[in-house]
């Protein structure tokens, strides 16, 4: 066999090439036979530089329904650890195709045998995906999320089904990858445990000035060009144009602070006159404060402001290409309801999702 890449360490070694016969072979058979075929050929795969195959092939791995005392799953472990490597450890010279995104799919679209456990294992390999890949290089698939309403899950939601669903350790394994792919990305774990938002005045209006021109150009560059960002931050972050939104609109303004950090972000909206909709104009938090749940609690107290000002909607807009944003609106219970694209002067437009949300 001519290898390109050295043997991946977490699958099981070869002394020859392991094809895809050799699997199909097995039929419908899905033991411990097939189990380790697959691992065979997935690291047949790996050594002639298919990482793409290789994924495919511990997919097939993953449809397996064995126990967790199972021979073959001590000396051959769920895949999860061995999947995240082969994402941390691309190449650009070799295929990997869109790993998120074929995991979306593959969850979205699984039919049976064992389609519940397969459909949450899938999700489990999305999650590691979305930890691991940068997602402007690769996104999910936005029409599928808009056309066919689809969920991407929460941490917690993968976790309470593989541990329902598997007769193994999925579980287990997959929260050790996920504890892996942390470490090696020198990412903490450590939460926010206190926090607040609270109504500001125009005289803390600079703060959200200074949050913005450092949040804005850590999370929007690759949506937005640079210079759009600069020319968004001079016409709506300068504290006069937004005491003019408190004056004209009655527009509230905010800050989220985290005990030991201070603002890590900031929030404004307003109830549209002789409506019952409640605009959200600005939610943002510091990249450092992302998956800490501070913007679903954010969102909620907009929504008990939003019933305290007699409005029955939350309605927001979203740029197209922010694929973290739209995530957590949808998991917070905003639908699509239309496209929105405007010029915002200087040769520069805002191509928006509007979302809303019945409260």
């Amino acid at each position: 066999m001519i290898t390109v890449n050295a043997p991946h360490p977490l699958l099981p070694g070869i002394d020859r090439a392991h094809e895809a016969a050799e699997v199909n072979a097995f039929g419908k058979d899905r033991g411990a036979g097939f189990y380790e075929a697959c691992h065979l050929h997935a690291q047949t795969q790996w050594q002639k530089g298919f990482p793409a195959k290789c994924i495919l092939a511990l997919n097939r791995a993953l449809s397996c329904t064995l126990s967790a005392d199972e021979p073959v799953m001590q000396t051959h472990p769920l895949p999860y650890q061995a999947l995240a490597w082969i994402l941390m450890n691309r190449r650009e010279d070799q295929f990997t195709g869109n790993p998120r995104r074929h995991w979306q799919h593959l969850a979205t679209r699984m039919v049976e045998p064992n389609k519940e456990l397969r459909r949450w294992r899938a999700w489990a390999c999305w999650y590691l995906s979305k930890e691991i890949l940068p997602e402007l290089e690769f996104p999910p698939d936005f029409k599928q999320i808009r056309e066919e309403a689809v969920r991407e899950p929460r941490h917690a939601e993968i976790a309470e089904r593989l541990a329902a669903l598997s007769p193994a350790d999925d579980l287990q394994r997959w929260e050790d990858a996920l504890n892996w792919v942390r470490e090696q990305m020198g990412r903490s774990t450590s939460e926010v445990t206190e926090w607040r938002i609270r109504r500001i005045d125009e005289g803390e209006l600079p703060v959200i000035q200074k949050l913005a021109q450092r949040i804005w150009p850590a999370v929007y560059p690759g949506i937005i060009t640079h210079a759009q960002i600069d020319y968004m931050l001079s016409v709506w972050y300068h504290p006069s144009a937004m005491m003019r939104e408190m004056e004209l609109r009655g527009t509230w303004f905010a800050l989220i602070e985290a005990a030991g950090h201070g603002p890590v972000g900031y929030l404004s909206f307003e109830r549209y006159p002789d409506t019952d909709i409640c605009f959200i104009n600005k939610l943002y938090l510091a990249p450092e404060m992302h998956g800490q749940g501070l913007g679903a609690k954010a969102l909620e107290w907009i929504r008990e402001r939003a019933i305290e000002m007699g409005c029955a909607r939350l309605q927001l807009r979203v740029n197209k290409a922010n694929a973290p944003g739209i995530r957590a609106y949808q998991r917070a219970g905003f639908t699509f309801l239309e496209d929105v694209t405007t010029d915002i002067g200087n040769g520069f437009v805002m191509d928006d999702f509007r979302m809303e949300k019945m409260i």
